[in-house]
């Protein structure tokens, strides 16, 4: 039985270490904790730190193992240096700091000819208000090296600006903590999920956004579908494709977002991992038909993973990530609505939920901060809206 290390066994990484027992594999897990699920679900698991890499090496020599795997973003550097090291398949160390870092990926972008917003690289404020007085309109600052909307926040004041700037600095993990600070672009924006094999970049599912009113940040819902009137979602596949294809991936998982403004796609960011979120484990494969986890998985260990996409049999599947919101800007749960209705849907619909009666909830500051969220995918765009009206009516929060 071939061995794979997982790097860390929260939530997110849940499904990933199932896939893995379900192939066949033996799962051994790195993770800091004792008290998480993950654990339970592996072969064997280590108690270290997953940005460790001299540890994971030492464990990676004493188990033996085929392959190392994570879809944790922090241990993305520590993945790599321990996989070159046990001469394991990965993306290079400095392929993988290619993906994880903000400005490395802007440079890139813009000796390859991909549209992104303007930018800099920023350590201090008076770098940062340099460049927001130069621009003369509104900005967006994030971390060179978080995810999950942490840090980031729209500037339309110096005032803002001056208030903020720390914020998104104290974000940072770097051992040199560094923002950057961009034009924000105006317009519809969209995630793509897609695999790099042996027969290049396909791009697997597209879904356009929709963000809360009161943190343009954060979205709240992510509808995925294959076709779209109002986008060129083939122009979109053609530039995210060519993107990942001339960072000389050798395989992995990719998870981008980009913007329509003034007829053109905008690069926002990309990731050399899946969406989170299930939509890697459940949307990607509903609406293509890949099981990009799957594939990733054998990869890594050195199994046969060379998949074919056709976008010429696009199919006419669809599916929506679906964001809960608090009612009445939050306050202490009496009772939550509509639960049975949520088990009468069956397996095309999945949620969760962070919260329970006599919880106080809050409005949402960051992608980590969502309250809850629901899956729902079907065969058709009409049946899809209309379970949607459904859930709205059913599902109640109550303050």
């Amino acid at each position: 039985m071939k061995k794979i290390m997982i790097l860390g066994g929260g939530e997110n990484q849940i499904p990933l270490i199932k896939r893995a027992r379900a192939l066949g594999y033996f799962v051994v897990l790195c993770d800091f904790r004792d008290n998480i699920e993950g654990i339970v679900l592996s072969n064997r698991h280590y108690q270290i730190n997953t940005l460790d890499f001299a540890k994971l090496i030492e464990v990676g020599k004493i188990e033996q193992v085929d392959g190392i795997i994570t879809n944790s973003e922090p241990a993305f550097i520590s993945m790599a240096t321990a996989a070159v090291a046990l001469n394991l398949r990965c993306n290079s160390i400095e392929g993988t700091k290619l993906y994880k870092n903000k400005y490395l990926m802007r440079e890139f972008c813009k000796q390859h000819g991909i549209l992104s917003p303007l930018y800099r690289q920023c350590t201090s404020l008076e770098e940062a208000l340099d460049f927001f007085r130069q621009v003369k309109k509104k900005c967006i600052i994030k971390p060179l090296d978080n995810s999950a909307s942490r840090g980031v926040y729209s500037i339309n004041s110096e005032r803002e600006l001056l208030n903020l700037f720390g914020s998104s600095l104290a974000a940072s993990s770097a051992a040199n903590p560094a923002i950057l600070i961009e034009e924000y672009i105006v317009g519809t924006e969209f995630t793509i999920d897609g695999l790099m094999n042996s027969n290049g970049h396909k791009s697997l599912a597209i879904s356009e956004k929709k963000h809360y009113a009161y943190n343009e940040n954060v979205a709240y819902q992510l509808l995925f579908d294959n076709f779209s009137e109002k986008f060129d979602y083939n122009e979109l596949r053609k530039i995210n494709d060519h993107l990942v294809n001339q960072t000389n991936m050798p395989f992995g998982l990719t998870h981008a977002e980009y913007k329509f403004c003034n007829g053109r796609f905008y690069l926002i960011e990309i990731q050399a991992r899946g969406g989170g979120n299930f939509i890697a484990t459940d949307i990607v494969p509903f609406i293509s038909g890949i099981d990009s986890y799957t594939q990733q998985i054998k990869w890594c260990v050195g199994d046969d993973a060379d998949a074919t996409y056709n976008y010429d049999t696009l199919g006419k599947k669809c599916a929506v990530l679906h964001f809960f919101d608090v009612p009445s800007k939050g306050g202490i749960v009496k009772n939550i609505e509509g639960l049975d209705y949520f088990r009468s849907l069956g397996d095309k619909f999945i949620y969760d939920l962070h919260f329970k009666i006599g919880d106080t909830i809050h409005e949402t500051k960051d992608d980590s901060t969502r309250i809850g969220w629901y899956i729902l995918k079907s065969n058709s765009r009409k049946e899809l809206n209309a379970l949607m009206k459904h859930i709205t009516n059913n599902f109640k929060i109550i303050i």
